[in-house]
């Protein structure tokens, strides 16, 4: 029972690591083009989703009890998880602010002096009072 057990931890280190690599060259990336990643990449990291899901459930079917044989093991695969978020929501700032950049600015039109100077006379007129 313990070797399976360690079995289903070592493979889920194992894409833990995976998904923090992904995410690194993700990084890699957004800082040298400020783009957001391809199509191909995105399919990539969707395809990580179902195999952590299962590989969350294999852990959840496993005996409690057990764990205390494989802390480090665990612990590893906590230490990467934890790496692994910190470089997701630093990739999601870096992707907020390339989606950001994306977009033109609406540029005012500038107010000529005499246009300005309507517009106080037009409001001064309204109100009784002279600028």
């Amino acid at each position: 029972m313990h070797q399976n057990l360690q079995a289903t931890l070592d493979e889920h280190l194992a894409l833990c690591e995976e998904t923090y690599h992904l995410l690194l060259e993700e990084n890699r990336l957004l800082k040298q083009t400020g783009q957001p990643p391809d199509d191909a990449f995105l399919s990539r990291k969707q395809e990580l989703l179902p195999r952590l899901d299962l590989s969350n459930q294999a852990i959840a079917k496993a005996d409690p009890t057990e764990a205390r044989y494989f802390r480090q093991t665990i612990g590893k695969a906590q230490e990467v998880v934890m790496k692994t978020l910190l470089l997701d929501r630093e990739n999601e700032q870096l992707l907020l602010k390339s989606a950001l950049a994306q977009k033109p600015r609406a540029m005012q039109p500038v107010a000529s002096p005499a246009r300005v100077q309507r517009s106080y006379a037009e409001a001064a007129a309204q109100s009784g009072q002279s600028f």
